[in-house]
């Protein structure tokens, strides 16, 4: 029975954080990724045998996520194909080069480098 429980509270605590990461990702087209990877941290620190399967799992639900978020907003009329165009190509070299990357990163490292861009990003953000 404490099995069924404590297996019933995460899978709880999983469905909030996939709502709130979905619903920032909706309203500010950012957010979601950093709100489930903190969230997945917190979830299920220690408990994976690579903590940098918190980072894939962000990403995987990001995917889709993005995808719906853009679809809305382009359905809106929001989505200018100026920025667009200019961004794809090299976003997706990006993406791949940080995907090799995260293999050969320390989890450490990965925490150090994800908590400065969000502190950095908060910094510019305010000023």
């Amino acid at each position: 029975m404490r099995f069924l429980r404590r297996n019933f509270l995460a899978v709880c605590l999983l469905w909030l954080l996939g709502l709130l990461g979905g619903l920032l990702n909706g309203l500010l087209g950012a957010g979601g990724g950093i709100i489930l990877v903190a969230g997945l941290r917190a979830i299920y620190k220690g408990k994976l045998p690579d903590p940098r399967s918190v980072y894939v799992s962000a990403i995987a639900v990001m995917l889709p996520l993005s995808a719906l978020s853009a679809w809305r907003y382009a359905a809106a009329g929001h989505l200018p194909s100026a920025p667009l165009h200019a961004l794809l190509l090299p976003a997706l070299a990006g993406g791949a080069t940080g995907a090799l990357l995260l293999r050969r990163l320390a989890p450490r490292t990965l925490a150090r480098l994800f908590a400065a861009v969000v502190l950095v990003s908060g910094v510019v953000l305010v000023i």
